[in-house]
């Protein structure tokens, strides 16, 4: 099962993910689910880590590398490849300057489509005088972007609506040659089951996913749910409300 030495984190989130809490006195094992579980996203991080020999990550949405970013901090002090895919060209040059110490991270300016090619892509213009956080909206739907001026008066006279370079998952992994994954970290503003859709779970199944569900409807955070499940995985709850997780068993 390991394949490197684990941490005391990753041998608890082994038997956690099986619905085995740890205690330190009789019962030792008790069975738990959900909350009573303690079972975080850094545990799943520790555990996968110890699964592989060369640790790879995918980050779809990584913004400025810092920001609401659940993979950050471990990637910056454990040995990892990566590829993080982040759509917006002023946002990506500050990932590019936060990233610059990492040789072994590839840092790609586009987003993930079905297909290959150009798509109309729709953000907030940073810079401007509306909140810092309406700069990590940015999606395929310009009604998912606008739905945000309730919070953030003026937002529509900011949106900035331009045509960015696509790439698909098949494409992806040929150019990269991707043939495993450890962990998938997805924050598309709403796009993430459409993602997840178009993920080849079938060619690449990475260890752990954590994906966004808050902009999710019931009925796509459930088909997520049973894809997922249907391809060996087990769904959590995440640390965050707006989020899940899922590792296989």
């Amino acid at each position: 099962m390991f394949k490197r030495f684990p941490t005391k984190r990753a041998l608890a989130a082994a038997f956690k993910i099986r619905g085995r809490r740890l205690e330190s006195r009789w019962p030792f094992l008790p069975r738990a689910s959900g909350r009573e579980l303690n079972l975080h996203f850094d545990d799943l991080l520790e555990l996968q880590f110890a699964r592989s020999r060369d640790f790879m990550v995918v980050v779809v949405g990584a913004y400025d590398g810092l920001q609401n970013d659940p993979v950050s901090r471990f990637i910056r002090t454990h040995d990892c490849r990566g590829i993080l895919i982040e759509p917006q060209p002023t946002i990506y040059e500050r990932l590019r300057e936060n990233y610059r110490d990492f040789p072994r991270l590839t840092l790609l300016n586009v987003a993930i489509d079905e297909t290959s090619g150009s798509r109309l892509f729709h953000s907030v213009k940073a810079g401007s005088d509306l909140p810092e956080w309406t700069e990590q909206i940015a999606s395929f739907s310009l009604d998912h972007v606008k739905k945000h001026e309730s919070d953030a008066p003026g937002l529509a006279a900011h949106i900035v609506s331009q045509p960015i370079r696509t790439i698909s998952f098949h494409d992806l992994f040929a150019q990269f040659d991707v043939t495993s994954i450890d962990v998938l970290q997805i924050d598309a503003e709403g796009m993430d089951a459409q993602l997840l859709r178009w993920f080849p779970f079938d060619r690449v199944r990475p260890g752990v996913v954590h994906y966004e569900i808050v902009h999710m409807p019931a009925g796509d955070e459930g088909e997520i749910r049973e894809r997922l499940e249907r391809f060996g995985y087990r769904v959590f709850e995440a640390d965050s409300p707006t989020d899940a997780m899922a590792v296989i068993v």
